[in-house]
């Protein structure tokens, strides 16, 4: 695979990154002779195209300034011949000649559409160099789709485990944003398979990249996965459980009707030391009233009320639906009254439950 030497701080592929700050790019007066090939491929050309057919041809078919390489590969590119890109940046790369940040973009989006797996790297590789950050959300997609059609994943392994090892200080954003956009592609074997990969590698998961992937399982109803990814967290000398982490969880377990699991990992939550919030109240106190534990529940309840953590409509409404079922229609209606009774402002809204699982990664 394709690594980073440096040289005057100018990207080369063939090893590991090295410092992303204060590169320079290579001066662009070096010439690179066009093969037979390369000629041949333009076909089919606009007025544009016929521009650089022409100075190609004054210049003995020589290209001479990064602008003609540009126009070339993107040339290839809307012509659908990434494979051609691919091998024109292979040789530019060996002659230190860095084309703008706006090629790869355009490269990286068109090797999503086309599942190039080879290129979708190449191309993400080399915007990581020159913005020296992380990416937009639309480009961690973009690579992503380069995967859906297919289980290889050597180069997109490749690629992960360069970022792993370099000394990037946004490395481990980068590889949980990749985690998420594979997830948003529903690509979830592919998520497991980077999760444990980075167990391995020099840049470990944090507590951020556990509670997203536990997040991604419970979304998709892949409980027991869920489970013994937790099992897999408690294990790792590198990361603690957090309230981010059992509320996920807790969620996760209510969403799948789990509700035998949901007091008992909320008791291990409390046992460790852990006070439970609005989101963890909410959701035990919800899968005890569907599993019929309505004493518990509304314990619970009282609990919260006394801690001062206001509760939302949601948790009023489930708790009178819960008791009328079991016939309590008389704790049911005092709910029913209390819950008419209680002013807006003393209780939860939506933006109460907005504590995001998933980091924004906004810097």
């Amino acid at each position: 695979m394709a690594k980073w030497s440096i040289v005057k701080r100018i990207p080369v592929y063939g090893g590991s990154f090295t410092s992303m700050k204060h590169m320079v790019l290579a001066p662009a007066e070096l010439s690179w002779s066009c093969s037979f090939s390369a000629m041949h491929s333009l076909t089919n050309t606009g007025e544009e195209d016929e521009e650089l057919l022409k100075k190609m041809a004054d210049n003995g078919s020589k290209l001479t300034s990064k602008i003609d390489y540009t126009n070339l590969v993107e040339k290839y590119r809307r012509d659908g011949n990434l494979s051609a890109a691919y091998d024109l940046l292979q040789s530019l790369q060996d002659k230190n000649i860095c084309l703008p940040i706006s090629v790869f973009h355009n490269l990286l989006a068109a090797a999503g559409e086309q599942n190039d797996m080879k290129l979708s790297c190449r191309a993400f590789r080399e915007l990581l160099v020159q913005a020296g950050k992380p990416l937009s959300s639309e480009c961690y997609l973009n690579l992503a789709r380069a995967f859906i059609n297919t289980d290889d994943c050597i180069h997109l392994l490749s690629l992960l485990k360069e970022v792993s090892e370099s000394s990037l200080p946004c490395r481990l954003i980068v590889l949980n944003r990749t985690i998420l956009a594979f997830a948003e592609t529903r690509q979830i074997d592919k998520v497991l398979m980077i999760l444990e990969q980075m167990k391995e590698w020099q840049c470990k998961p944090d507590a951020i990249t556990y509670n997203s992937v536990l997040d991604i399982l419970g979304r998709a109803g892949l409980v027991n996965e869920m489970l013994r990814l937790l099992s897999s967290m408690k294990e790792d000398c590198h990361v603690s459980l957090n309230i981010i982490t059992y509320n996920t969880v807790l969620n996760g377990l209510r969403k799948a009707c789990r509700f035998d699991m949901c007091l008992v990992l909320y008791n291990e939550m409390v046992q460790g030391g852990i006070e439970p919030d609005l989101l963890s109240y909410t959701a035990v106190i919800d899968s005890l009233g569907r599993s019929g534990n309505i004493k518990e529940s509304l314990r619970l309840f009282d609990e919260m009320k006394q801690r001062e953590i206001r509760p939302s409509v949601y948790v009023y409404r489930a708790l009178i639906d819960c008791l009328k079922k079991s016939g309590d229609f008389q704790r049911a209606l005092q709910l029913s009254d209390e819950l008419k009774n209680t002013s807006s402002s003393d209780l939860a809204g939506p933006q109460d439950f907005k504590r995001h699982l998933r980091p924004s990664y906004r810097r």
